[in-house]
């Protein structure tokens, strides 16, 4: 039976992707500040933003659409919001429409490019939900699909299939290939050293279930907040304001 008090993940865990990171990154000190320098490189700029996003929620739909019949009509409009507490947001409207929230009140590493156009977009929430009205709402007439629960099983489905779909359309190193291709040059990113910039990407993807570990022990009550901001700090090596964001969204 699944246990929730127990730890996904134990500390070794998290301090052995440390020490290959410490390994990975230039220079020597603290790692978090040095991956913090590190990805400065990497950065969107701010008036390069739209035409990025743009361009990379357009090759989501075009290669969902290989896979995926969609609605004609469908069609969604992106907005930049400051202030959430998420990378991103889906406002699915109906009709095959969605509106797309990207929060600018952090800074946007190139990669998160693909990685929010296609959870959030195509073949992500927007697929989704434009297929859970189709077939559901207007073919089956089940009117309690035009309703959706957030905390429910059914965001587990949706959050699942917008992650795993990124890997559908993108098989392989196609998105890289992608990105270095397409979006550094939009950016006006060097592309040369994108290869060390994935490799270290690449652990420090692996840090990622130290949130899930914070989360868990915050809502079990087994640690306060304070003391999961300084856990993300440690494990996840956020900033201290990435940190606070991740808690309000938690």
């Amino acid at each position: 039976l699944y246990d929730a008090d127990a730890p996904v993940h134990s500390n070794d865990f998290f301090i052995s992707v440390l020490v290959d990171l410490d390994k990975s990154l230039p220079g020597k000190g603290d790692i978090a500040e040095r991956l913090s320098e590190f990805r400065k490189s990497f950065i969107i700029p701010g008036n390069k933003l739209n035409v990025v996003f743009t361009a990379a929620i357009n090759e989501c739909r075009k290669r969902t659409l290989k896979h995926i019949n969609l609605p004609s009509n469908e069609n969604f409009s992106v907005e930049y919001v400051k202030g959430k507490p998420w990378g991103a947001y889906n406002w699915y409207k109906g009709n095959s429409y969605s509106v797309i929230q990207v929060n600018t009140s952090l800074p946007l590493y190139i990669d998160r490019a693909v990685g929010l156009a296609a959870h959030e977009g195509y073949p992500g929430h927007h697929v989704y939900n434009t297929l859970l009205e189709k077939n559901m709402v207007k073919e089956r007439k089940w009117m309690e699909f035009s309703i959706y629960p957030l905390y429910s099983p059914q965001s587990l489905i949706a959050e699942g299939s917008a992650d795993f779909g990124i890997n559908i359309a993108f098989p392989g190193d196609s998105r890289i290939k992608f990105e270095k291709e397409v979006l550094f040059p939009l950016a006006g990113l060097d592309a040369s050293v994108a290869d060390r910039y994935y490799k270290v990407m690449d652990l420090y993807s692996k840090l990622d279930y130290a949130g899930n570990e914070a989360a868990r022990n915050y809502i079990n009550g087994k640690i306060n907040r304070e003391e999961a901001i300084r856990w993300l700090q440690k494990y996840a090596i956020m900033t201290k304001e990435r940190a606070e964001q991740s808690m309000r969204f938690i």
